[in-house]
């Protein structure tokens, strides 16, 4: 696993890099066992859907949830429970992989905190794609965050409307998720992409210890993050909203290069 991981990390392939760090237990979250301990419910009221919490008080959940893993990324958790441990730190930035790893972690319980299941599949399996729109919101990707909101089931009131002919049609999302890697990778496979992040807070990084600067990073992404699914939560999410959402999707799928976009089949 280490060599795949190294390899894939070096060379910027951000889909190799979330497909190897999902082969550990220590990336997943169990929705029904999280939203059961967080919500102070029982886990058959959590599947049953007998969920009664106000968006205030799921924006002070996901808070404490923020400040939770920041504090956890900066220790050494995660890399020592990697299969190889720290024979990772010696070939590539500890930091890298420690954000990555936390940060699938807190995109997993923002999603479940604001209804957002799209991450998971039919088999319940983390879905690689939902991931990278995460954290294409995360770190600002063009486009991003309006594609999370317009793929959630949240908007799915209005996608009967236009939908299937503009946002997510595949010649539409593929070339955009394409896009959207590509910053993700370059933001967060890379010492120089983490620094950028943190150097919006402190100018001058040399003197941060290690793990200091994943939370710096992780910290701005993650309240980037939980602000864009507050705005798509169901009860702040209307069809003005989702038509906005469309537009800017649409002007960013102009942008992309015309060889980028496969024919629709």
């Amino acid at each position: 696993m280490n060599n795949n991981l190294i390899k894939a990390i070096q060379i910027g392939e951000l889909t190799k890099v979330l497909e190897t760090l999902l082969e550990s237990p220590l990336v997943h979250i169990d929705r029904i066992k999280f939203l059961s301990k967080v919500y102070d419910l029982s886990e058959d009221d959590i599947r049953k859907g007998k969920i009664t919490i106000s968006l205030r008080e799921r924006e002070e959940i996901a808070k404490r949830r923020i400040r939770k893993n920041v504090r956890e990324s900066t220790s050494i958790s995660f890399l020592s429970g990697l299969p190889g441990g720290f024979a990772l730190v010696g070939t590539i930035p500890a930091d890298i992989i420690q954000n990555m790893g936390y940060s699938i972690r807190l995109i997993q319980e923002l999603a479940y905190i604001y209804d957002y299941e799209d991450i998971i599949d039919q088999d319940g399996e983390l879905k690689v794609d939902g991931l990278i729109l995460f954290l294409g919101t995360m770190f600002s990707a063009q486009g991003a965050a309006s594609l999370l909101r317009v793929a959630s089931a949240n908007a799915a009131v209005y996608t009967s409307k236009k939908i299937m002919t503009t946002a997510l049609t595949k010649g539409m999302w593929y070339p955009m998720l394409k896009n959207v890697s590509k910053v993700v990778a370059s933001k967060t496979l890379t010492k120089k992409g983490l620094a950028g992040a943190a150097s919006k807070v402190i100018p001058v990084i040399g003197g941060i210890a290690s793990g200091g600067l994943t939370a710096i990073t992780m910290e701005i992404a993650a309240k980037k993050l939980n602000n864009e699914l507050i705005k798509g939560f169901r009860s702040n999410y209307k069809e003005e909203n989702f038509n906005k959402d469309i537009e800017i999707i649409e002007a960013e799928f102009e942008e992309i290069p015309s060889e980028s976009v496969e024919p629709i089949s």
